[in-house]
């Protein structure tokens, strides 16, 4: 999800903020830790418009303590999948910056290819970086999940 807004959570911001989104979502998940039910984050597909094009927008955002420890691939992975099996779109895109690595090495895996990539499109740490444009298509997704449940 690209935002401009902070990355660390401020409780009643924040909680605007993820209320926000989920009321322009056509589908929102909570993300929570299966054993302690502590909230870790939210994702979404919202379908762009216009909708006879089938295009879902996939957003994800997690507390920094639990990046890093696959919390994230797996509520991707279940998000994108029920979007594909579920909404019936025909992709699903997102875009993301540069700077992120860790989520486009994780776009890539399940599947994502850099479709796009707008230059200079965010000022962070005293430098630019890029905001890329990344998507998947139904076919393609068919197939990585083939691949993965052979």
């Amino acid at each position: 999800m690209l935002t401009t807004q902070p990355v660390a959570p401020r409780p009643t911001k924040y909680k605007e903020y993820l209320k926000t989104l989920a009321e322009n979502s056509t589908i929102g998940f909570i993300i929570t830790h299966k054993e302690t039910g502590q909230f870790m984050g939210q994702c979404s597909i919202k379908m762009a418009e216009p909708v006879k094009n089938r295009d879902g927008s996939f957003g994800i955002s997690m507390l920094p303590e639990f990046w890093g420890k696959g919390y994230g691939t797996e509520a991707t992975w279940f998000t994108v999948d029920h979007a594909f099996k579920a909404l019936g779109v025909q992709r699903i895109s997102l875009d993301v910056l540069e700077g992120n690595e860790a989520a486009i090495k994780l776009y890539k895996k399940i599947g994502f290819k850099e479709e796009g990539r707008k230059r200079r499109a965010n000022w962070v740490d005293g430098h630019w970086e890029d905001a890329l444009s990344m998507g998947v298509l139904d076919d393609e997704w068919a197939e990585m999940y083939w691949k993965r449940h052979d």
